[in-house]
């Protein structure tokens, strides 16, 4: 399943670039996941909670930069991992382009998402399973959009000269089950209304 979300930053490329490409620093902006072991400067070890549907699950895996375009301002990301019991597998690929608008940064993520085995059968429908990545993705980009924008402060705050290094943020807090719950039962909601009207 493929998502998409694109938010503008108030940064120059060079400052949003400099923090998306700080993979430490970007992690916790994605709800329930871990860093767990840095393998090399383009592999990552980790670990992301979620819950479907009655199910709380863990994947645990490996992340993997394999594309940094540096003119184009790309970076491509494939991830692996496996359900911490057995109970299925997850692929990703995830893409960012950050393009100028206006003053600012526009950060367009693409993300390819694919479930297989006992994992995927949790939310008993593809759409719950497509809902729960869509608002995590978004909070993830939510997050993301935070964090770049928090190095506005630390340009200000740098003396002339001085070289800009992102400060690590505090791990995001997992997705409110509240929260999860109303965003999911509105847009069954939508869908059903949507079927009545057609």
């Amino acid at each position: 399943m493929k998502i998409e979300n694109s938010f503008r930053v108030g940064l120059p490329i060079a400052s949003a670039w400099a923090t998306l490409l700080d993979i430490p620093s970007i992690v916790p902006c994605m709800p329930g996941a871990e860093l767990l072991a840095i393998e090399d400067e383009h592999t990552y070890r980790g670990q992301v909670r979620v819950k479907l549907g009655p199910v709380a699950v863990a994947f645990q895996g490996r992340a993997r930069l394999v594309e940094i375009d540096e003119v184009q301002h790309i970076v491509r990301m494939t991830a692996s991992g496996t359900e911490a019991k057995g109970r299925g597998s997850a692929q990703a690929e995830v893409v960012f382009r950050l393009s100028l608008d206006g003053n600012g940064t526009r950060v367009n993520v693409v993300s390819d998402l694919s479930l297989a085995g006992a994992v995927a059968q949790y939310g008993r429908a593809q759409s719950m399973i497509a809902d729960v990545s869509q608002i995590m993705v978004d909070t993830f980009a939510q997050n993301l959009g935070r964090r770049i924008e928090s190095t506005r402060s630390d340009v200000g705050a740098s003396a002339p000269g001085e070289a800009l290094m992102p400060q690590p943020s505090a791990q995001a807090p997992a997705i409110s089950v509240f929260a999860l719950v109303a965003v999911l039962i509105r847009r069954w909601f939508a869908r059903f209304k949507e079927k009545r009207v057609l």
